[in-house]
């Protein structure tokens, strides 16, 4: 007799060992939440976007997009300063982020990366049976004293670099990066999917680097998460072999022509930025001000500790009540805190209230 558990039996054991990525929780049919879980913008994006979507006609969604994305890669190269020999691309920056695994990590190499970071990490090394070395991250308070973090002395494969980090908000100074890639001689990733609402970039130091990737996404900044458009740059015989590893039309027709006319449009970028950044600084005073730990946050979210006497995990459930969806994680090293995406300034003064109140009444 026929039965799933000889079929289960057939799955490769590294994945029946694994546990898969974890997404943010979305909100159910008809179940009215102000969504500040997984850092999207709480912004349109560029007019242009949706200009250019109208003008597709029919025979876009009838025949392939570019297999290379090559519209996309001149838009991106004109934008960052490289060439499109640069530049890959494909669906959303998790996308480039498995690629690199499929391109760099073999079975039993060892990928490294600070604790915490990005949880899809731990699944990207679990199907590529590859070993892990994680280095705990100090928590800071002063942006300053990120240039003063130890830079990681290890042998790895490959070292994954979230910079600004998650769920912390942290970014990295440049510098800081041109040492380490001084030090470590694995392919250094420099996952900059928040990048644009900090300072600091890798991007200076691509020309002089080869073995430096720096990732990209456009959900964030660009408000195209329903897009899925995600980009890497290297060295353009690094990006070869990358592109020997990626799916035939990775990338959709309408995800490259959104990207392209979301690039275009910097001005309207700079603006949605401006207030996102703006909002951050005024809803990490007013948790200051309430009693919380905030860490320095160049992302487009932040992390808080609440004060003595008011769990975590007690807020979240509180604040869920409340009709506001923010992530806690489970894990150790940040189950004390919860990561806060920054929406609109009417959502974060709800919520700012909100967490005041239920803190106060804790005291």
């Amino acid at each position: 007799m026929n039965t799933i558990d000889e079929a289960l039996v057939l799955v490769r054991p590294a994945i029946r060992k694994m546990a898969g990525y974890t997404p943010g929780l979305q909100p159910g049919p008809g179940q009215k939440l102000v969504k500040l879980n997984t850092n999207e913008n709480p912004y349109p994006p560029s007019p242009r976007v949706l200009a250019a979507l109208k003008e597709a006609t029919e025979s876009a969604i009838r025949l392939y997009p570019s297999p290379d994305a090559h519209p996309l890669r001149e838009r991106v190269a004109l934008t960052y300063g490289v060439t499109p020999e640069h530049v890959l691309c494909g669906n959303g920056s998790d996308e480039i982020l498995s690629l690199l695994f499929r391109t760099f990590v073999d079975r039993r190499d060892t990928v490294a990366y600070f604790d915490p970071s990005y949880s899809l990490y731990p699944p990207l090394v679990a199907m590529s049976e590859a070993r892990v070395t994680t280095i705990p991250l100090p928590r800071v308070r002063e942006a300053r004293e990120l240039g003063s973090i130890p830079l990681p002395r290890l042998r790895a494969k490959i070292f994954l670099l979230t910079t600004p980090n998650s769920p912390y908000g942290v970014a990295f100074p440049t510098e800081w990066i041109r040492q380490f890639l001084e030090v470590f001689k694995g392919i250094v990733v420099a996952d900059e999917a928040y990048v644009d609402f900090a300072e600091e970039s890798a991007l200076p130091l691509l020309a002089s680097s080869p073995r430096l990737v720096i990732v990209r996404t456009l959900s964030k900044t660009y408000s195209l998460a329903g897009m899925r458009a995600g980009i890497a740059m290297a060295d353009p015989k690094l990006i070869r072999q990358m592109m020997k590893v990626k799916d035939s039309y990775n990338m959709g027709r309408f995800a490259q022509i959104a990207a392209c006319a979301a690039l275009e449009d910097q001005d309207y970028c700079k603006k949605n930025r401006d207030a996102v950044v703006t909002t951050r600084r005024r809803f990490t005073a007013a948790l200051t001000r309430s009693g919380c730990t905030v860490l320095p946050s160049s992302a487009n979210f932040i992390f808080a500790v609440p004060p003595a006497g008011t769990p975590a995990s007690a807020l979240y459930e509180a604040l869920l009540a409340r009709g506001y969806l923010v992530r806690h994680f489970r894990a150790p090293t940040v189950s004390d805190g919860l990561r806060i995406s920054i929406g609109t300034d009417a959502d974060m003064d709800g919520l700012a209230r909100a967490i005041e109140e239920e803190c106060r009444g804790n005291q």
